[in-house]
């Protein structure tokens, strides 16, 4: 089966902290004898997915930039570096510093999970593929749009986090926000090519830039009984 193929090339390797250079070096010594076994490939690209807290980013970025990184000239390297991007806006700039300190942009890919689901990628395509309901979706057309995030769980296992960033800095200004440019963005310029990122980007920053700074008064927060 493709899923047994798939786990017979995974392997686990373990270190004793985020910035474990003998364990690093160990983990490269490991890929480099794998990408031997593939002689007939020219270039072996490496992507590092940054599944962790942010307080040990540093710690991460300096090792794998040390001894990690793949020579240019073998192939290319990623860091896939996932939400949250800090607890407010003076960190979130602190950790694009040190990220660009150690990374070139084209290296560093943000990414926000919420967009790999289904339905969500499916808003592009409902909006811009449908003729129908492109011409009845505008200010014309529509009073209001409510966009409603619901869990059928708690915190279950998530305190910690909970209690340091807060459920409105884990989904409301990335998830929520994500969804809501997708649903008021205008059509990208173009649908395909090497720079569609970069086009629906933009698209979506515009949507950001024309909402007024909400105010404290124009908000309403409860919370559930065991939430």
């Amino acid at each position: 089966a493709l899923v047994d193929q798939f786990l017979s090339i995974c392997f686990y390797h373990s270190g004793k902290s985020y910035g474990d250079e003998h364990a690093y070096r160990a983990l490269v010594g490991k890929l480099f004898d794998h990408e031997n076994t593939i002689p007939d490939r020219r270039r072996h690209n490496r992507l590092f997915y940054w599944a962790i807290p942010p307080n040990v980013f540093d710690e991460t970025g300096i090792v794998i930039k040390k001894v990690a990184m793949q020579p240019t000239e073998k192939g290319w390297n990623r860091m896939i570096i996932e939400k949250p991007f800090g607890r407010d806006l003076e960190s979130c700039l602190k950790l694009g510093e040190l990220l660009n300190s150690q990374f070139k942009e084209s290296e560093l890919y943000r990414i926000d999970h919420y967009l790999g689901k289904e339905m969500v990628q499916n808003l592009l395509t409902l909006r811009f593929g449908n003729s129908y309901f492109e011409y009845m979706w505008n200010k014309s057309a529509i009073a209001s749009v409510i966009i409603t995030f619901k869990e059928d769980f708690g915190t279950d296992g998530r305190g910690g986090y909970f209690d340091k960033y807060g459920i409105i800095r884990d989904v409301i200004q990335n998830h929520l926000l994500q969804v809501l440019t997708l649903v008021a963005m205008e059509p990208p310029i173009q649908v395909d090519g090497a720079e569609i990122g970069d086009i629906i980007r933009d698209a979506k920053v515009k949507v950001l830039q024309s909402i007024n700074p909400i105010q404290l008064e124009d908000c309403i927060l409860g919370q559930y009984e065991g939430y």
